[in-house]
């Protein structure tokens, strides 16, 4: 069996310059045994770019940097098949800030682990979300926000200094406060699998059950489960808004009393104002919007096996 061909796409300034470090120590020790390409981003949009160029002759294509480097490269991969199995493998070597991803799916950090891991790692086939907004679809592997959750992901995309997460809200709370203090909170009008819901004020489509700051969307969330996690919020108030944050930190925000879950495939999302969207941590516009699930469509090298892929 011959070796495979790994593509790595670095993020050269995620993490202050982590993200180029771990790449070239990964890219050397893989080199030794296998093909290897190495090439770095220049600017936002670049990694999808260089994976659709450059990735269709890759049997594993890896993301280096945070989770928006992650991101683009799984647009990319998207693009290079039409099946989980016919794209080339998705592997992810943290190196942001932020790096939701690392928690969701057990991501290692150290480039000479995963180098030595990657060649027996298989793959599991995983879902991934497709949101089209103004006629343009984009994918997600984490989860997708609209209403508040996007207001402080906008907020914290608008003054980036290197800390994202739980650390860049604690940084940023005042920012983040007034933010959503400002915020209108127009009605959202969801639709999810033909059937209309209550109206509310925001809402998390997730396909992994934990998400930024440390969270948990739901704890029985996974990638691997052929739906999405849908979780609606009507109370905008700031005290509900608190109360809620507070159960998805220290719980999930499935057990709060102030929010309903439920799974969908499909849904379609309507704004009755100026309602901002983001997937994977980053904003992509706002409402009208709609989110679809491709059951499968990606094979994911992660260390983390997870419930049983999809055959």
């Amino acid at each position: 069996m011959s070796s495979p061909a790994y593509l790595l796409i670095a993020n050269p300034v995620a993490g202050k310059g982590l993200g180029a470090a771990r790449a070239r120590a990964l890219a050397g020790a893989l080199a030794r045994d296998h093909t290897v390409e190495l090439v770095e981003t220049t600017a936002r949009g670049d990694a999808t770019a260089l994976t659709r160029s450059r990735g269709a002759g890759a049997d594993r294509i890896i993301a280096i940097g945070g989770d928006g480097t992650l991101n683009e490269v799984l647009a990319g991969v998207m693009t290079l098949g039409s099946s989980g199995e016919s794209r080339p493998a998705l592997g992810y070597l943290p190196g942001g800030t932020a790096n939701v991803a690392t928690a969701a799916f057990a991501f290692d950090t150290d480039p000479v682990r995963v180098a030595r891991t990657l060649p027996t790692t298989a793959g599991r086939r995983v879902d991934v979300g497709l949101v089209e907004v103004g006629g343009i679809e984009r994918p997600f592997l984490l989860w997708c926000g609209a209403g508040l959750d996007a207001v402080v992901i906008d907020e914290l995309n608008s003054a980036r200094t290197g800390r994202m997460g739980l650390a860049g809200l604690a940084a940023k709370v005042p920012r983040v406060l007034s933010a959503v203090s400002a915020y209108a909170a127009p009605a959202i009008r969801v639709t999810a699998d033909g059937a209309e819901l209550p109206p509310v004020s925001s809402l998390f489509v997730a396909n992994v059950g934990q998400i930024a700051f440390g969270g948990t969307i739901h704890s029985a969330a996974s990638a691997s489960d052929g739906v999405l996690d849908v979780v609606t919020m009507e109370d905008a108030s700031p005290l509900g808004v608190f109360l809620a944050g507070a159960t998805m930190l220290f719980s999930s925000l499935t057990a709060s009393g102030r929010v309903r879950h439920r799974t969908a495939t499909s849904l379609t999302m309507v704004g009755d104002g100026p309602v901002p969207i983001q997937i994977d941590g980053e904003p992509i516009g706002r409402l009208p919007a709609t989110v679809r699930l491709a059951v499968g469509a990606v094979r994911l090298l992660t260390p983390d096996p997870g419930p049983a892929a999809h055959r």
